[in-house]
């Protein structure tokens, strides 16, 4: 079973592909980007299930390959 991996590195990967932290409710935190979906992360204890940093990495790709690679920013 893989090992929790820790939010801040979670975080700045949503931050640097252009997504911003807009709320937490309870344990979920709740990321958004221009024309992108919205990406819920639970966190306890400041860890993130391997499950859920696994799907931020295909959202990631998946948002530049759509993009051709280039970053989007904004609100």
């Amino acid at each position: 079973m893989a090992s929790p991996v820790r939010f801040a590195k979670v975080r700045k990967q949503l931050e640097a592909a252009g997504y911003r932290l807009v709320r937490v409710s309870g344990s979920h935190h709740i990321f958004e980007r221009l024309g992108s979906p919205i990406v819920s992360i639970p966190v306890h204890d400041q860890k993130v299930k391997p499950h859920y940093a696994k799907q931020v990495q295909r959202i990631i790709a998946a948002d530049e390959e759509a993009s051709g690679g280039e970053e989007k920013g904004g609100r």
